[in-house]
């Protein structure tokens, strides 16, 4: 059956899982044992499911999943993972893993599995296995303590399972244009001097067949796609002086001079708010979004997806056609996702540039308001001046998105005395890489040093690809980051080297499936920021054999 079905053009739809309790609630001294939910029995599920089963999605807009389990549990939305939940210690105790994407009213195709690791003794052995579903972000339950029966599961409303008899019709409609919805989730706040980041949501194509009976074909039809971007924001160790005004002259001094340089310094003052650093960070999801919409456009993607077809003499089966569609529909996500982010991270984040003028816009209104104090006071020697904030619109601004200024990608990767290599692919399967730095100019070259297990993912872009054109994005995030600090730099003399071990992510790479394909190990380094060092694009590339 399809991966999605109109609601209109689901037969006999019956919901076997209303949602009442957990899948499987909280029980001690079970032995090791895997299930799928597809119909097998269990003693311990409260849903023993069906060979095909649906989630119900009543209206478009943005869900939100949750899986909750000890050990491992995940779920998969039309024939795409959308979450697993890593059980390895210590998250084999009762946590959760979330999830979010846009989807349009109708029946999805889902898969939920749960595996528990049993230990010894078995009588202290717990299992636990929830998922949930909202259109607000899911709550997290309490998961203090060691124990998971003194756990307790997310409020959030637990998922409802339906099956459906069939598909009234697959035979063909026409193709109509599907737009891409931009997902914008709800700033997550947290506490401590951290770097606020823009993380990039993966695109996500859903497709279904349909049944072409003039050609005898089953050919493919894009359901939706979206893509979008979360925001990570840290309130930093700035005064905010909404909070905290200035008691003096002197301070409503500094205040004012502080703020009102913000734009052409580049990098958070000692006052500040965070009213400013959102709107920075909401820029660069505005600049997520431009790149998005464009991309999918401008790729073809849906025109090619539904190019496709295939014999339903040599497939009979609608199933396996649809998981051959959805798998192609995953490859050209990855696709999608890659350029896009190789244009975004190549758009100028320094200072007075457009995201630091966005801030400066909002920043300003701060600096109005110690003003008005001042005159209120009577502190006659505080600036009375305000920044006019740079150019801000339109935050795409290099071509071919739209027509305003201008600066190409040639640009960015021109030849450098910089040059990346990836001095070491030993660790690879272990899920480490060691990549190199040489200036091999006659000047010395400066680099932020501020590579690591954290930060990584905002440097760098690797991506692994085969001959036969399978390709894996191995990165956990990919996005932007600004650092609420002065930088630290490495300044490479002529000649000299320096290299660092960085993480990759192996979560979607079948190992054991790719070994013996010839690989080629492609890696990018985008710096956006800096003052007075490499800013810009670099490229190195690598052949692996995965053994």
């Amino acid at each position: 059956m399809n991966n999605y079905i109109p609601i209109n053009k689901a037969v006999n739809p019956v919901c076997i899982y209303q949602g009442y309790e957990p899948l499987i609630n909280k029980t001690l001294g079970v032995d090791e044992m895997i299930y799928g939910f597809d119909g097998t029995p269990s003693d311990y599920a409260t849903c023993t499911g069906a060979p095909e089963m649906f989630i119900k999605v009543e209206r478009d807009g943005l869900y939100y999943f949750g899986v909750e389990a000890d050990d491992t549990g995940s779920l998969t939305i039309a024939g795409e993972q959308a979450i697993k939940k890593d059980g390895t210690p210590p998250n084999g105790k009762l946590n959760i893993e979330t999830d979010s994407r846009y989807l349009k009213a109708g029946y999805y195709r889902v898969a939920l599995s749960w595996t528990n690791n049993a230990y010894t003794p078995v009588s202290n052995n717990a299992i636990a296995f929830n998922v949930t579903m909202d259109t607000k972000p899911i709550t997290k339950g309490k998961y203090e303590g060691n124990s998971t029966m003194k756990r307790e599961f997310s409020p959030s409303p637990k998922i409802k399972l339906w099956t459906i008899e069939k598909e009234s019709t697959i035979t063909c409609e026409p193709s109509k244009e599907v737009e891409l919805e931009f997902e914008k989730p709800e700033p997550v706040y947290l506490e401590g001097n951290g770097d606020c980041n823009v993380s990039s949501l993966r695109p996500k194509i859903c497709v279904t067949v349909c049944k072409d009976e003039s050609e005898n074909v089953w050919r493919c039809r894009v359901v939706s796609v979206s893509a979008g971007a979360k925001l990570t924001m840290y309130e930093g160790i700035y005064v905010n002086p909404y909070v905290d005004p200035p008691l003096n002259e002197e301070e409503a001094t500094e205040a004012v001079n502080e703020m009102n340089g913000y734009q052409a310094c580049g990098r958070v003052g000692t006052w500040h708010t965070p009213q400013a650093s959102l709107a920075h960070e909401e820029h660069h999801r505005r600049q997520w979004e431009d790149a998005y919409k464009f991309y999918w456009k401008d790729s073809k993607i849906q025109e090619m997806l539904e190019n496709q077809t295939i014999s339903c003499d040599k497939e009979p089966n609608m199933d396996k056609a649809v998981k051959f569609m959805q798998a192609l529909a995953n490859e050209m996500a990855l696709d999608l996702w890659t350029e896009t982010s190789a244009y975004v991270l190549a758009l100028p984040d320094d200072a007075n540039d457009r995201p630091y003028c966005a801030g400066q816009e909002v920043l300003n209104e701060a600096t109005a308001y110690v003003i008005r104090l001042a005159d209120a006071m009577g502190w006659n020697n505080v600036p009375r001046f305000i920044t006019k904030p740079g150019t801000i619109e339109p935050p795409c601004f290099m071509p071919p998105v739209s027509e305003g200024e201008t600066r190409s990608m040639a640009v960015a990767e021109e030849p450098a005395s910089l040059i990346l290599s990836m001095a070491d692919t030993s660790q690879f399967t272990e899920g480490k890489i060691t990549v190199r730095f040489r200036n091999e100019g006659n000047e010395p070259v400066r680099i932020p040093d501020e590579i690591n297990d954290e930060t990584s993912d905002f440097f760098f872009v690797t991506v692994l690809r085969t001959q036969q054109g399978k390709m894996r994005v191995l990165n956990r995030e990919i996005g932007t980051m600004t650092f609420q600090r002065p930088l630290n730099y490495r300044e490479l003399a002529p000649g000299q080297e320096y290299s660092v071990t960085i993480p990759v992510c192996l979560d979607e790479v079948d190992l054991e499936g790719w070994k013996q394909c010839s690989c080629e190990l492609e890696m990018r380094y985008y710096n956006q920021q800096g003052k007075d060092c490499f800013l810009g694009v670099l490229r190195a590339t690598a052949r692996l054999t995965l053994q």
